[in-house]
């Protein structure tokens, strides 16, 4: 471990951080609970995405559904962590998707450490990108407060655009609206759907497949423009789908980082197979604090601009001489 980082990640394994990021900073991470019909599996150690799709494409009416671990789970992750640092920050999957975030608030009470918990308020890499974030800042030495701070950053420039076969999954999940759950059915479309700001959302749809993944691309050189981006291309079944993608994507836009990952096991079950998705991060060249100084400022011009306009209305030659 860097010997200045004095502060732990911990996060789930919906954020799908490569085994290599893992190691280099030392990530902790909390398996999702995956269950299939009356079977339950940890992902990532007892089912992996390869195989969870395989059984879900050959058993379509398959029961599935996640859960979260349990309270000793995350207390466990944060007393082994805890053994070398002075603090943690925990980052998980969206709050309102999710009871996780609730739970490792809970057990963040019982840590030895302090532990400061971010909502990501998105999955899959999106998530990851938040916790890497915060990773490396820690082994830049960050404080706590300044580790949470650089996830905090994240959170608003992070997301996922995803194109699923079909919205039954994602709806049957609760994650989508019946409305939304009808019209995809009656019309036979794939639905396209964002997961940020704690939402998930339906922005699109395509009737051919080859149309929705150009909509993806679409939409997220629309969303990332110039602005460097570090990238996810997430696939279910078909890598050489998701390897075009994340090539035209590299091509198309300033990419800081890229990777290929299936879609995690837990986030398969509310998605289904076929589908495929782009995670992303950012960078702004506007955000947190600078944001937040620009936007006062502005407010300041404002008010400035009326005030004079007031002290005009009242002194008429000044007026005069102002035109």
């Amino acid at each position: 471990m860097n010997a200045q980082a004095h502060i732990a990640i911990v996060t789930d394994s919906t954020a799908n951080i490569p085994e290599v990021l893992r190691q280099q900073y030392h990530i902790e991470v909390v398996p999702i609970w995956v269950n299939m019909d009356k079977v339950s599996y940890r992902s990532g150690i007892d089912m992996n995405p390869a195989s969870f799709f395989a059984q879900l494409r050959a058993k379509p009416e398959m029961q599935v559904s996640t859960s979260v671990p349990a309270l000793p789970v995350f207390l466990e992750a944060y007393r082994k962590q805890a053994q070398w640092v002075s603090g943690i920050v925990a980052v998980h999957v969206a709050g309102k998707q999710s009871a996780t975030c609730n739970l490792a608030e809970v057990a963040g009470r019982e840590s030895p450490v302090p532990v400061t918990v971010v909502d990501s308020q998105t999955t899959a890499m999106a998530q990851g990108f938040v916790a890497l974030e915060a990773a490396r800042a820690a082994a830049e030495g960050a404080t706590l407060e300044e580790v949470a701070a650089r996830a905090r950053a994240v959170v608003p420039n992070a997301g996922v655009v995803a194109l699923l076969e079909t919205v039954n999954y994602v709806f049957r999940g609760g994650r989508l609206s019946s409305a939304a759950s009808t019209v995809g059915s009656l019309l036979k479309i794939s639905p396209l759907i964002r997961v940020q700001n704690n939402r998930v959302s339906l922005i699109g749809q395509a009737r051919r497949r080859s149309k929705g993944i150009a909509a993806v691309i679409e939409k997220v050189v629309d969303e990332v423009q110039d602005n460097p981006v570090h990238l996810t291309v997430h696939y279910t079944e078909d890598e050489t789908e998701g390897a075009y993608v994340l090539r035209e994507l590299k091509r198309l836009l300033r990419c800081v980082e890229t990777y290929l990952l299936h879609v995690p096991t837990e986030l398969g079950v509310h998605t289904g197979p076929g589908a495929l998705g782009v995670a992303y991060y950012i960078e702004r060249q506007i955000t947190g604090i600078s944001q937040q100084l620009e936007q006062r400022l502005e407010k300041l011009s404002d008010y400035a601009r009326g005030a004079k306009k007031a002290i005009l209305s009242r002194v008429p030659w000044a007026q005069k001489d102002d035109e």
